[in-house]
C-alpha cells in the first residue's frame, strides 16, 4: 500500500495492512509502514466509512481492477500523480 501526505513535509509512505479487528462500533485497521521509516499506524473506521469504501470499490472500473488483480502480488511502480 502506498499513502501520500501533502502536508508540511510531503512524503510517500509504503506499508502493509497487518490487522483488522472489530471493536464495538469501529473497525480498527493496523498498517505497518516500511518506507521511509518503520511506523505502526492505526485507523478507526465507522460503519459509514465502510459503506463509503464499498460504494467506491464497487464501481465498474474498480471492480475490473479488483478481479484482474486477485492473483497478482506485486507492488510495481508508484501510480502516476496520485
Amino acid at each position: 500500500m502506498r499513502m501520500k501526505s501533502t502536508g508540511i513535509f510531503p512524503v510517500e509512505l509504503v506499508g502493509d495492512i497487518t490487522e483488522m479487528k472489530a471493536r464495538k462500533d469501529w473497525l480498527i485497521m493496523k498498517v505497518r509502514t516500511t518506507t521511509p521509516a518503520g511506523w505502526d499506524l492505526s485507523t478507526a473506521l465507522t460503519h459509514e466509512d465502510m459503506r463509503t469504501m464499498l460504494r467506491l470499490l464497487l464501481t465498474p472500473g474498480n471492480l475490473r481492477y479488483l478481479v484482474a488483480g486477485l492473483f497478482k502480488s506485486t507492488r510495481g511502480d508508484p501510480p502516476p500523480d496520485y
